[in-house]
């Protein structure tokens, strides 16, 4: 008996847990009756707007889409169709309190029709935040009804990179495949390869400016790297071998940097490198050692030095995690077995401490690749990189959207491989 009531007590805990989701699905159902009874109401209290065409600028795009159905198929049967949307979510959001499994089913299938829907209404009207909304809710009701809390709990993050990552990368994807117009749009009738091809073309007597720019970035990008890499290493060994309050402040010092915008502190190099600047000053009127102003900004040493200077914590804070957690006894352990202090870095600390070595790497790598705040200021336009030409063709008026979209793809593609050789060598350290 005593396990037969066990039994019991397990089974309705069970159900009432999964009641939580199906309550969860409810109140998502409800408000997608809710949209309904907004969008029916709007058409009743504010004008016969649904066979109005003169008040565009006081609609929704989803509005201006139902005004326009019903001055072709009849208000009437839009306003009937609205009401008969929200009845049947309405009586779903009731029905999966009751915990039924064919109100389950029935909520699924509406769901996934809705989502067939929205993407519909947004391939007829491009409305893409009537839809993306409609869409979330109707995601929302599919995921709670799977009853999986790990899905759901990872549900709104998965709709802000949709949002924000996936659609954005496939749209710039498209508009590569396009052809740019003098209106500075994107024609997008007789897709092809012709600006990757474009990219690989030489220009004129110039050559193959386009690869030359490529490579030109990407080598400036690692040498930053390099440079931080050297200068960060030593800085994040003596920093974690300091007292714990010691290690405090000198946090803090790293990450004063971020509390200003990257420009100002661009801009602020600007006024100590220029030819009235604070280094010039110094060497001609306190030391006297130079009779006329050195050029120091518009050259490679002015980029690599505002790169450095920007990027040099994204390098330093990684190191800094990963030596600070070093077993100090692998260290006493290669000592022991008399190996040179030198062989103990070689073959003991550099393994240990190379993810932090790689995620610093590709933290650097990566925003360096696409920087151009960097090359306009200190390098003055001379020092042309795959930022400044995205610069030029989404932001000046005689831009090649289309252009610029392939140049986009490009540098996407490598700071891909990038994050593609980062986890193959995490994975390489985990299993040595």
């Amino acid at each position: 008996m005593a396990t037969i009531a066990a039994s019991r007590d397990l089974g309705a805990r069970v159900g009432a847990y999964r009641l939580r989701f199906d309550r969860a699905a409810a109140w998502l159902a409800w408000a997608s009756g809710l949209i309904w009874v907004v969008l029916l109401l709007r058409g009743i209290l504010f004008t016969p707007w649904l066979l109005q065409p003169g008040i565009e600028n006081e609609l929704m795009p989803l509005e201006a889409s139902l005004r326009d159905l019903g001055a072709s198929h009849g208000a009437l049967w839009i306003g009937g169709g609205l009401l008969l949307f929200a009845a049947v979510d309405v009586g779903l959001g009731l029905w999966l309190r009751q915990g039924s499994g064919r109100a389950r089913t029935a909520a699924f299938i509406r769901a996934a029709v809705g989502l067939g829907l929205c993407a519909a209404y947004y391939l007829i009207t491009r409305d893409f935040v009537s839809a993306l909304v409609l869409a979330a809710i109707q995601g929302g009701i599919v995921v709670f009804l799977t009853r999986n809390s790990g899905l759901m709990l990872a549900y709104p993050s998965m709709v802000f990179l949709g949002i924000f990552f996936v659609v954005p990368l496939f749209s710039v994807l498209a508009f590569s495949l396009g052809k740019g117009t003098a209106l500075g749009t994107v024609n997008l009738d007789a897709p092809g390869l012709h600006n990757y091809a474009r990219l690989l073309s030489p220009v004129g007597n110039s050559g193959l400016v386009y690869v030359t720019i490529i490579a030109r970035t990407v080598l400036i990008a690692l040498a930053n790297t390099l440079i931080c890499l050297l200068i960060a290493y030593p800085f994040a060994w003596w920093m974690a071998r300091q007292p714990e309050r010691m290690r405090n402040i000198l946090m803090m010092l790293v990450m004063i940097p971020f509390w200003t915008n990257l420009l100002i502190r661009t801009y602020a190099w600007l006024i100590i490198l220029r030819k009235d600047g604070l280094i010039n000053n110094f060497l001609m009127d306190v030391l006297g050692v130079i009779d006329k102003p050195l050029e120091m900004t518009n050259t490679l040493g002015a980029l690599l030095l505002g790169l450095v200077y920007g990027y040099l914590p994204y390098m330093i804070l990684p190191l800094y995690t990963t030596i600070e957690r070093l077993d100090k006894r692998y260290i006493e352990a290669s000592s022991d077995l008399y190996a040179t202090p030198w062989q103990s870095f070689w073959r003991v600390i550099l393994p240990l401490t190379m993810p932090g070595i790689i995620a610093g790497s590709i933290l650097v790598f990566i925003p360096s690749v696409g920087t151009y705040v960097v090359t306009n200021v200190l390098g003055g336009g001379k020092i042309y990189l795959i930022g400044n030409l995205l610069e030029q063709q989404f932001m000046t008026s005689n831009g090649d959207k289309a252009f610029g979209a392939a140049f986009g793809v490009v540098l996407t593609v490598l700071m891909l491989i990038g994050t593609m050789v980062y986890f193959r060598m995490g994975r390489k350290d985990a299993y040595a």
